[in-house]
C-alpha cells in the first residue's frame, strides 16, 4: 500500500505540473504536447484508481493451478445433448437426454462408476426432460414441458405412471427433494409447487416471482433464485410468506445448492458473470465475479465441503472455496457443460451437452 500510494502522489505531482492546452479550431492541427502528456498521465491515474476501487470495494476472484483427471465417456445416442445428472439409489449415476434443439427422443440413461452407459426411452408424448432426482423407494423423478412428473424404477428399470400436476399451464423445471416431498419450480406461473409422495397431493405456492432453481434446507424452508429480480429468496412453506435477498453487483442468480456448512451458493450465467454465496443466518450475499465470462452454470456441493460448478462457455468445471479461489478442470472446447453432481466419493460428475458426453474429474 506505501508504494501505492507513492505512485499516486507522484502521478498527481506529475499531472499538476503540465499546463493544460487550448483546443485547436483546426482539425488537421496537431494536439498540443501538454494536452497530450496530461491525457497520458490521467489516463494513468485513472487506470490505478480504478484497481484501487476493487480492490477496495469489489471482491477480487482468483485462480488455482488445474486439479484433476478427467474421464470422458460418449452416450451412445447421436446429439443426444444430457443434460441434468443425479446420483442414483443403485450407486450409479443417472442422467436424461433430448432436448428442444435435437430429435433424440426424451430418454434416461445410467452410467456407472466405470463408465458403462445404458439408455432407457421415456414415454412422455414427446416431451423435453429438464431435470432429474433421486427419489425414495429407488423412483427417480423428472420434469418436462409437460404437466407431469416422470418416474422411473432404477431397480426394475422400468418407467412409472406419471404424476399429473394439477395445473395445465405448468411447466416443472429444477427439482429439489426433501424427504418424502418433491419440490419444483414453475416459470409459467410465477410458483413453486410441493409434491407430497405419502400423500399422493400437490400444492402451489404462488409467488409473483418468476423462480429459476430451488434447494431446501435443513429447516425445511425453500430456497430459490429469481434472475430477473436479482434476488435469492426463502419461502416458508407455513405461511406462504417469502423474503428476499438482493444479489449485489448486478448478478442474476440461477443455479442453487447448500453446501456441508449450510452456506447458499448460486450462479450466475449471464453477464456479469460470476458465483455468489449467502449465509442464511446473516443474509449477509458476497459475490465473486468470474474472470473471462465462462458461464458459470449448474452448481453442487460436495460431501466434502467443496462446491462444483459447470463453465459453459470456457467448456471445463471449477471448484471455489469461502475465499473465492476458483480451481478449474481441464478445458474441453465447445463441449457445453450443463448438469452436474457429486459423487459419494466427492469427485464431480457433469454432463457435456453439446460434445455428446458424460464425464467425470478423478481427484484421487
Amino acid at each position: 500500500m506505501k508504494t501505492l500510494s507513492r505512485l499516486l502522489v507522484g502521478l498527481a505531482g506529475l499531472a499538476s505540473s503540465v499546463t493544460w492546452g487550448t483546443p485547436s479550431s483546426n482539425p488537421d492541427a496537431r494536439p498540443n504536447r501538454g494536452s497530450t502528456v496530461l491525457r497520458r498521465v490521467w489516463h494513468a491515474l485513472a487506470t490505478v484508481l480504478a484497481g484501487v476501487l476493487a480492490l477496495s470495494l469489489g471482491t477480487t476472484t482468483a485462480l488455482a493451478a488445474q486439479v484433476g483427471g478427467l474421464k470422458q465417456f460418449k452416450v451412445p445416442t447421436a446429439n443426444s445433448q444430457p443434460r441434468a445428472i443425479a446420483n442414483g439409489s443403485d450407486g450409479n449415476l443417472w442422467f436424461t437426454e433430448g432436448t428442444e434443439f435435437t430429435n433424440s427422443p426424451a430418454k434416461v440413461a445410467r452410467i456407472t462408476p466405470a463408465g458403462s452407459i445404458t439408455e432407457f426411452d421415456v414415454d412422455c408424448n414427446f416431451c423435453i426432460l429438464t431435470d432429474i432426482v433421486q427419489g425414495p423407494d429407488d423412483i427417480l423423478y423428472m420434469t418436462s414441458n409437460n404437466p407431469i412428473l416422470v418416474r422411473f424404477d432404477v431397480a426394475t428399470e422400468t418407467q412409472l405412471a406419471s404424476i399429473d400436476i394439477p395445473n395445465s399451464n405448468a411447466v416443472a423445471g429444477d427439482m429439489a427433494i426433501d424427504g418424502d416431498d418433491i419440490w419444483f419450480t414453475d416459470f409459467n406461473n410465477d410458483s413453486l409447487w410441493r409434491y407430497s409422495i405419502t400423500a399422493g397431493q400437490s400444492t402451489q405456492f404462488p409467488l409473483q416471482i418468476q423462480p429459476s432453481d430451488v434447494v431446501i434446507d435443513g429447516a425445511g424452508s425453500a430456497w430459490f433464485t429469481a434472475p430477473f429480480d436479482n434476488a435469492v429468496n426463502r419461502l416458508n412453506p407455513a405461511t406462504g410468506t417469502v423474503e428476499s435477498f438482493p444479489v449485489p453487483d448486478g448478478l442474476s442468480p440461477r443455479q442453487l445448492t447448500i453446501a456441508t456448512d449450510g452456506q447458499i451458493w448460486f450462479t450466475s450465467r449471464f453477464v456479469p458473470q460470476g458465483v455468489g454465496r449467502l449465509d442464511p443466518t446473516t443474509g449477509v450475499v458476497i459475490t465473486f465475479p468470474t474472470p473471462d465470462s465462462p458461464g458459470p452454470e449448474g452448481i453442487a456441493a460436495s460431501p466434502d465441503g467443496s462446491i462444483w460448478f459447470t463453465q459453459t462457455t470456457q467448456g471445463n468445471i471449477a471448484s471455489i472455496d469461502n475465499t473465492g479461489v476458483i480451481t478449474e478442470a481441464k478445458t474441453v472446447k465447445g463441449s457445453e457443460p450443463f448438469g452436474i453432481t457429486v459423487a459419494p466419493n466427492a469427485d464431480p460428475w457433469y454432463a457435456m451437452m453439446a460434445a455428446n458426453k458424460i464425464a467425470t474429474l478423478r481427484l484421487r
